[in-house]
This record gives structure tokens, sequence and C-alpha cells, in this order.
């Protein structure tokens, strides 16, 4: 839940100045506003330091820590680590710069320099070495070219000449020493930069240490930043400084402040003043609260979303993964990393704890459409009689039947034997026998979880509108634009809806009562608009073009779904016709592709759905986080 936030003026003795932000740093519910509102805590260097040795560290594998807070070490050893490390990458590029001219100067064989510049002197000229490429026919550029090798397309010569050689298509290379010489210094390089990895890798013990210290540094840089921050009072003896305090925290700073024997007062917030937003959660709004941070902090007058988009977006990713089997591995691995895996951290103790409600949500969700791993299970089954799939298949089925309308009309036209159906069970199993990917069961199946989609999204759409309607009166009139737009498109587009088939609306009257509130709802959003705004309130007509794009974004559910389903059936069919070996294979990768590929979709698709389109109606976000003055602890 979000908590208002209070500003509170500070005034305390200069003599205590240190040990009240120090004390108020392990408390941790004050965040102290500067002086000068534009500067930021600035990271020491040695905090940058111990950031890049931790980088350095992290490529390493893990070893044994040796747990010691001694931060003279850890400035003996970042120093240590931060030398090995630019002496190795001085040391690698050495490498490629030597394995680069020995790939130079191997074309032309095994040579000794001396013995050139011996032969130099007796002939009165300088021997130099060329390249280019073979299809210039080089050596007939000058007498003094010789040819020496041909390797690639690229020849390999040695000029006996006074003058260098030019020409367009010729390059001189510069040789220091034969292949051989610079393959021993290559070796005596790789021997170098094999003892620094070492050296690395045993380093890698002090990681906990590394981070220790880090955590001392930024405790340190951000007490000095607050304390520096305080204004001074009467010539230096008073220290005075503003800070934001969570309301429900206020006596807890009161109490404190009384054994500081600094003086604490409320204060009004000036209007220009950027409040910051406290949320306070526990359990699974908490882990709701890490969503809504991957988008935005909510504004400091925003109702807090977590559970909102916790709930939302678990409900989303089942519906896009849309396979109770896949939920059951989801759910395995999360509950064995959850038990088995000791010393996790708070952010991947909450990670699991999502991944646990996403398995879960799936497995219902698959129980609800009949799906474990691309298999339903039969209609005369415990879980398949119990599925509410089966159950809205039979229902429209039903609703045909009983209609005799156009729809059952083509279907016992396309296949008279449909016309022996005692009943809607009867007609889907008919439906069912004939084999093919168009037949009633499922065309039924693919009209209601297209119309789940658009349901479930209408309904998201409809309460954050409701959420926000005290601040936002005209999304009373948009709620019931939305519901008698739904209740009007059966009728609109000569369509069959659930609230047909399952709630027995009848088509004609419910269609005329949906446009009717349609109506109404959408002059009753103008008429508060016109009161709030003035003209400006007719713009308000233009929200209903952004209700009905953003309730048809939520056929991406329908399509990832559907895309998902396909694919686990046709692996299944596939697997079924090949040998046992071959088919399980085939079925672990295929299904292992098709979960990877579920789950992009669900995760993306799935909070986009809430950021994008649900935001419009119940956020303002651009909030700035409530940043207490802290004591970071390295466990």
């Amino acid at each position: 839940m979000r908590i208002d936030v209070v500003k509170f003026l500070f005034v305390g003795s200069t003599r205590t100045r240190s040990h009240f932000f120090a004390a108020a740093q392990k408390t941790g519910i004050v965040e102290f506003i500067p002086s000068d509102p534009k500067t930021h805590v600035q990271l020491s260097k040695e905090t940058q330091q111990y950031q890049e040795a931790i980088k350095i560290l992290r490529h390493y594998p893990p070893i044994t820590q040796e747990i010691k807070r001694d931060l003279h070490l850890a400035k003996t050893l970042v120093h240590t680590i931060l030398v090995t490390k630019a002496t190795l990458d001085k040391a690698e590029e050495s490498k490629l710069r030597l394995e680069q001219e020995i790939a130079r100067v191997q074309p032309f064989g095994d040579f000794s320099l001396s013995q050139i510049h011996a032969l130099e002197q007796t002939m009165q000229r300088r021997v130099r070495f060329y390249e280019g490429k073979t299809i210039k026919h080089l050596a007939k550029v000058d007498e003094a070219l010789i040819t020496i090798n041909s390797i690639d397309g690229i020849d390999y010569f040695i000029g006996i000449k006074d003058e260098p050689i030019f020409h367009q298509d010729l390059l001189q290379v510069h040789v220091r020493a034969n292949a051989q010489t610079l393959k021993k210094e290559l070796h005596t390089l790789e021997d170098s930069i094999l003892l620094k990895i070492n050296e690395l890798k045993e380093l890698q013990k002090y990681s906990w240490l590394m981070h220790y210290a880090l955590t001392h540094e930024i405790n340190a840089s951000h007490l000095g930043f607050a304390t520096e921050h305080a204004s001074a009072l009467l010539d230096d003896t008073l220290f005075a400084i503003e800070g934001w305090v969570p309301r429900n925290k206020v006596q807890e700073v009161e109490d404190f402040t009384n054994s500081m024997h600094v003086m604490c007062e409320e204060v009004i917030i000036e209007p220009n003043q950027t409040i910051p937003t406290y949320l306070e959660n526990k359990g699974l709004p908490r882990v709701g609260e890490d969503l809504v941070h991957v988008f935005d902090t909510p504004s400091h007058t925003d109702k807090d979303p977590s559970i909102w988009i916790l709930l939302a977006f678990a409900l989303f990713f089942s519906m896009i993964v849309g396979d109770g089997g896949y939920g059951l591995i989801f759910l395995i691995t999360a509950l064995f990393c959850k038990y088995k895996i000791t010393g996790m951290k708070a952010v991947g103790k909450r990670f699991t704890t999502l991944v646990v409600v996403l398995g879960v949500a799936c497995v219902f969700w698959g129980l609800l459409m009949n799906s474990f791993f691309g298999v339903s299970f039969p209609p005369d089954s415990f879980l398949g009689s119990h599925s509410l799939m089966n159950s809205m298949v039979e229902q429209k089925a039903a609703y045909h039947m009983q209609a005799h309308d156009d729809v059952y009309t083509k279907w016992v036209t396309q296949y008279p034997e449909l016309q022996a159906a005692s009943g809607p069970k009867a007609f889907i199993a008919l439906g069912n026998e004939l084999g093919t990917t168009n037949n009633p069961a499922a065309v039924f199946q693919g009209n209601v979880l297209f119309e789940l989609a658009l349901f479930v999204g209408a309904c998201h759409l409809i309460l954050g509108m409701l959420r926000y309607c005290k601040r936002r009166p005209a999304n009373i009139g948009w709620v019931l634009f939305m519901v008698g737009a739904y209740f009007y498109a059966p009728l609109y587009l000569n369509a069959t809806s659930l609230i047909n088939f399952c709630f027995h609306v009848p088509k004609i009257r419910g269609g005329e009562f949906g446009l009717e509130l349609l109506c109404c709802g959408a002059i009753l959003a103008v008429i508060i608009a016109l009161f709030e705004q003035g003209l400006k309130g007719l713009l308000e007509l233009l929200t209903s073009i952004q209700l009905l794009s953003d309730t048809l974004s939520y056929l991406r559910i329908y399509a990832l779904g559907l895309a998902g389903a396909i694919v686990a059936a046709t692996t299944n069919e596939l697997g079924g016709s090949l040998p046992v070996l071959l088919a399980v294979v085939v079925l672990i990768l295929a299904h292992g592709v098709n979960i990877v590929l579920s789950v992009m979709g669900g995760i993306i698709h799935g909070l986009r759905l809430n950021y994008l389109e649900w935001y419009h109606y119940s956020f303002d976000g651009g909030g700035k986080k409530f940043q207490p003055l802290q004591l970071f602890i390295h466990d």
C-alpha cells in the first residue's frame, strides 16, 4: 500500500550533528532533503574501485570465501586486483598483436635476421619484405623483387634494393624477428597471462570482502552527503535540515529525535517540491511492487497498483502459456529453488515466489482449458468433465442446436451426420470424430478462447477505470459505455457471445439495451468532462477510440495462446509417429523451445497489457521513489 509522506524540519546542536545523522542512518526512516535539490550523492573513488574489482572477480568461478571485515586489507586487495587485471589486459593486447605479427611473418619462412644483415653489408643493399595479391603479377614490377611464397591468393616477396619499391598493389611488411623467435615470445607471454589469470582466480575468495567494503563506502558516501547538506545556524552552533517521513513512522521519528535531543516539527510542503512515493508491502504485494518498479514509480497521489499488477500479470501469463503441464514445470522448479538453495537474498526469494505464483496460475488455467503438454483429457474423464472449456463449448453447441440458427444450419449442411446428435455432448463428440481441424469442437474452442481474451481485457480496463473514478468521474460514463458495447457487439456483428449462450441474454433485446447503455455512457462521460474542463471536455469523445484500440489489444493473448497450443499439438503428433527414443528427444526439444517462446511472450505481453493499456486509466506514474538515509548491510 502507498503511505503518504510528510515533511519535517530537524534542528539540533552542531556538536551532535555527526552522531545524529549516524543514528538516523541506522534507523533508516528519514529521507533528508539537501539544501540544493539538484545535487546528488557522488560516489567516491574508492567506491568505483570496489565496483570495478567486483566486476573483475565475477568473471571467475566462485570459491570458498574468506569472511573478513578488514577494510585495510580490502584497500590493499582492491589495488592488487585492479593492477593484476590491468597487467592481464595489457598482456592479452600484446598477445593479439604478436599473433598478428606471426601471421604476417610466417609466410616468409624460417630465416635469420643476423644473416640477412650480414648479406646486406656484403651486397651493400637493403633487403625488404613485401606482400601483394597474386592476380597482380607483382614479380614484374621490379627486377629486384623476388617471389618467396604464395598462400591463399597472396604473394610474398623480398626486395634487394637500396630504395624501397613503391607500387599501389604492393605492401611493405616490417619484420623485427622470424616466426620461430616470435612464437617463443608468444609462449612466454601466454605463461604470463596464465599466471595472472590464476592470481585473479585465487583473489576471487575475497569477493565477499569487496562487497563488504563497497557497502561500507556507500554508507559513508550517503552519510557524508546528508551531513554536509545540513544548514548551519547561529554562527554554526545549530544545524537544520528538512526530511521526508512516512506518516506511519512519525511517532517513531519523534521518539528517536527526542532521545537525540534534536527538535523536529512538521512543516508545510512547498508547491514546487517533488514528494517521494513510499510503498510499504509484504508478501505477495511486495512481489507485485517489484513488477511495478520495472516500468515506473507511482506518483505520490497514485493508489498502489502492486497486487493488481501481480494478479493481472499472472492471469495474462497463464492465458498466453495456456498449458497446465508447462505450469507444473515452473512450479516444481521454483519450489525446488525455494527450499533447496540456501542463502538466497530477498530479491531472489521474491523472484522464486513470483515463479510459484505464475506456475500455480498456469496449472489452474490448464485445468480450466483442459490442456497439459498439448494433450486434452477426454470429456467423460474427471478432469475433462470439470473443464471450463468443455463446459462452455457444450453450452455454445446447446445454444445453436436449440436456436437452429445459421451456425447450426452451416454445420449440419457441411456434415449431415451431425443431425443425428441427441444433445450438445453428442454433437461435440461427433464433431471430434470427424478428424478434421475444421470441426465444430475445434472451431467452438477457438471462438471461446477468442472471446475470453476480449472479455478479460474489457474487465481489466473497467476495473482500472473504477479504481480511478473518484479522481476522474468521467470514467463512470466510460464504464457504462464498455458494458453497453459488450452487449451490443453480438447484435451488430451478428455473432454469438458468451453472454448469450452462458448467461442466456437474448441477442436482440440484449443488443438494444447495450446500444442504449453505450450511448448514455458516452454522453454522461462528455457531460462530466464539460463540467470539469469546459469546452475542452468535447475532446472526451476521443476516449471511445482509445478504449476500442486498447480492448482489441488484448487479442494478443488469444493469438499467442493459440500459437503455443498449435506448436504443442504438432509436437505431440510428430512424436507419436517416431520411434520411442527419437520421439523422447523430439518431444523434450520441441516442448522446450515452445516453453521458452511461451515464457517470452507471457512476460513481454503480460506486462505490456498492464503498463500500456491498463495504466492509461488507473496510473499517473512519474513518481520519485522514497529513499531514506539507511545503513546498507552486506551479510
